[in-house]
């Protein structure tokens, strides 16, 4: 199988593979590996019908794209890697940590949960109607309908500069509406069912934030139990952009756990 989207490749060194959030291009990593650049070469799929990714004209499953990001690191023959997954790109993760243990020697996951009733109690997640909703707005309306105080507490007020940078983004980039649905709808699919979890047996950090509505502490500390090798550090006074609201703090807590698992 070959990989057939678009991904950029950043940095030197050890291979990180970086796994992108709901209807986002690989261009939300940007800010946030630059500080590791010398350090790591990160390796940045667009996923299906994202970013410069071309558009699919049918449905398909996270574990779909997992085969996609292995398709990648095969075609690139990087045996083996860590991996960042965010927010959604956490789902892909763990399904890639599931998939090819052998290959997977660490994993970050940032702002996400898993599958199944437990996390399913505690993730907040849009309804159909609601996401429909957002994207049959004109892209700026959609933007911020996206970003809103409601999902986002301290964003624009607290960290105006990055809120204005992934406004910009995004109106810039805007995704098609039929492709977030195919989106949406493996996302539903996914949240379903658990995962075996117990079977991830690479070193995890969980990242989150105190103050995230889209993805509670709550779901890092749950993670934290059902991943056998899991530890969490929760970055304070920041929402689920975190990544991008505290650069430093993150990009160091990253470095410092990849620079100290084998």
């Amino acid at each position: 199988m070959k990989f057939k989207g678009h991904y950029d490749l950043m940095g030197v060194g050890e291979p990180v593979l970086c796994l992108s959030g709901f209807a986002s291009g690989n261009w939300i990593f940007s800010r946030l590996i630059e500080p590791m650049s010398d350090r790591f070469q990160f390796i940045l799929p667009d996923n299906r019908g994202m970013g410069r990714s071309p558009k699919v004209d049918q449905g398909y499953t996270l574990d779909d794209l997992a085969d996609d990001a292995l398709a990648l690191m095969d075609d690139l023959k990087i045996e083996r890697f860590a991996v960042i997954g965010l927010s959604m790109g956490g789902f892909i993760a763990q399904l890639l940590a599931l998939k090819a243990p052998e290959r997977v020697r660490a994993m970050v996951l940032m702002c996400t949960t898993s599958g199944g009733p437990v996390y399913r109690q505690t993730f907040p997640s849009l309804t159909e109607q609601q996401v429909r909703a957002i994207y049959a707005l004109e892209p700026l309306a959609r933007v911020t309908a996206a970003l809103s105080e409601t999902l986002c507490p301290l964003l624009k007020t607290r960290y105006p500069e990055v809120y204005q940078e992934v406004v910009d983004q995004r109106v810039a980039d805007p995704t098609d509406p039929e492709q977030v649905m195919h989106q949406f709808f493996a996302v539903e699919a996914f949240m379903k069912d658990p995962l075996p979890l117990d079977r991830i047996v690479c070193p995890v950090l969980i990242l989150t934030a105190d103050q995230d509505r889209l993805v509670p502490l709550a779901n890092a500390l749950r993670l934290a139990q059902d991943l056998p090798h899991a530890r969490v550090v929760t970055v304070t006074e920041a929402d689920h952009l975190f990544f991008l609201e505290k650069i430093p703090e993150t990009s160091a807590t990253i470095t410092h756990f990849l620079n100290n698992t084998d």
